[in-house]
C-alpha cells in the first residue's frame, strides 16, 4: 500500500502535464485513485466529499480576486479535475503519514485555521499574504511542534512545490506578476499550513468518527 502511495504523486504529475482535456484528465485520475488507494471507509468518503467542496469554494474566491488564473476553466473558474484534487491531496497525506491524532487546544487550532481561511479569502496583494500567512504558520509551529506536525507541514510544503510547478509549467494555472520560477513564494505557507491543520484539526476529528463508527460496527446488531 505505501508503495502505491508513493507512486500516487508522479502519476498525478504526468496526468496534469500530459493527459489532453480537462475531461481525459478527470477520467484518469479517478482511475488512478481507484487503484492506488483502494477501499475507502464511511468516514474517509465523507472527508474527500467535504474536503472537496471547501476548498472548490476557497479556490473560487481566490480565482475571483485574480489570485491565479487556469488556462482552461470549466466551472466557477476551475477546470472540472480541480474539484476533485484537494480530497486527493489531504486523504493521501494521511494515508501516507498517518500517526496518532493530537489532542487538546481546539480552540487555538480553530482560531489559526480561520485565520488562515480569511488571509487567502480576502488578501490579493502576493508580498501582503505572505508575510500574513508566514507569521500565522510560524505562530502555529511556536505552538505544535510534534515530530509528526513538522511531518505534514514539510511534506505538504513538498507536495504543494510538486504540484505547483508541474501545473504552472505544464500551462494548466498561473500566477500574475511573473514571480521568480512561476510560482509566488506563499505557495509554502499555504501548503504547509495545510499540512499543520490537517493533523492538529481534521486528524482528530477522523480519528473520531472512524472510532464511533468501529463501535457501531462491533455492537451486537451492528454492521459486520
Amino acid at each position: 500500500m505505501r508503495t502505491r502511495l508513493l507512486l500516487q504523486v508522479p502519476a498525478v504529475m504526468l496526468i496534469l502535464a500530459f493527459v489532453p482535456t480537462n475531461p481525459g484528465k478527470l477520467a484518469a485520475l479517478l482511475v488512478l485513485w481507484a487503484l492506488t488507494f483502494g477501499r475507502l471507509g464511511k468516514v474517509e468518503a465523507i472527508f474527500y466529499v467535504c474536503v472537496c467542496a471547501f476548498f472548490t469554494a476557497m479556490n473560487a474566491a481566490s480565482l475571483k480576486q485574480g489570485i491565479f488564473m487556469f488556462a482552461h476553466p470549466d466551472i466557477l473558474l476551475q477546470p472540472v479535475w480541480e474539484l476533485f484534487m484537494w480530497g486527493f491531496y489531504l486523504l493521501h497525506t494521511r494515508r501516507l503519514l498517518n500517526g496518532p491524532a493530537p489532542a487538546g487546544r481546539r480552540a487555538t487550532v480553530w482560531a489559526l485555521a480561520l485565520a488562515y481561511s480569511a488571509a487567502f479569502a480576502t488578501i490579493h496583494d502576493s508580498n501582503t499574504l505572505l508575510l500574513v500567512t508566514g507569521v500565522l504558520l510560524l505562530v502555529g509551529l511556536a505552538l505544535f511542534h510534534e515530530p509528526l506536525d513538522l511531518a505534514y507541514t514539510g511534506y505538504m510544503v513538498l507536495l504543494g512545490a510538486l504540484i505547483e510547478y508541474t501545473g504552472v509549467h505544464s500551462g494548466q494555472w498561473g500566477y500574475p506578476g511573473n514571480p521568480p520560477g512561476g510560482v509566488p513564494l506563499w505557495f509554502i505557507t499555504m501548503w504547509g499550513g495545510i499540512g499543520l491543520f490537517m493533523r492538529r484539526l481534521i486528524n482528530p476529528i477522523l480519528a473520531r468518527h472512524e472510532a464511533a463508527a468501529r463501535t457501531a460496527a462491533e455492537a451486537p446488531g451492528g454492521a459486520a
